[in-house]
């Protein structure tokens, strides 16, 4: 229990220091320049599966989805939202991203399983995490 609230504590002290700038209106994820705040989050690494909680995803800032998530396989602009798409061989995971004050920050998340299948937010979060590059596996 310690070892993880460790690990998440830098993280969570991200999220409330809004320490990463979201990219540019045109850009996505994967062509933004470097974010304010950006030599912070290169120093921490990224959550490793298991220490991260599917509710702790709403709030952060594209930045901070990024840096832990990786680039998102798939990114479609949906205006107001942005839809950022991890999918993985298990299940496929979508972050749903609003601008509010200049800062896109995921409002909701959805876990879809192929085929109807049922897999836990936290499995499929946690294998989102070992993968990391948002490289579709089918």
């Amino acid at each position: 229990m310690i070892k993880r609230l460790v690990l998440l504590a830098p993280l969570a002290l991200l999220a409330a220091c809004n320490g990463a700038a979201n990219s540019a209106a045109t850009g996505g994820p994967a062509t933004s320049a470097p974010a304010a705040g950006s030599e912070e989050l290169a120093l921490m690494p990224p959550p490793r599966p298991g220490t991260l909680a599917p509710a702790a995803l709403k709030g952060m800032s594209a930045g901070q989805a990024e840096h832990a998530l990786g680039r998102p396989g798939f990114v479609r602009k949906d205006p107001p939202a942005e839809i950022w798409q991890y999918r993985v061989k298990a299940c496929t995971l979508d972050l749903f991203l609003y601008e509010e004050n200049g800062r896109r920050s995921v409002a909701h998340y959805a876990v879809r399983v192929p085929g109807g299948g049922t897999i836990s937010e936290s499995a499929c979060l946690d294998e989102v995490l070992e993968r990391r590059d948002g490289t579709p596996v089918s």
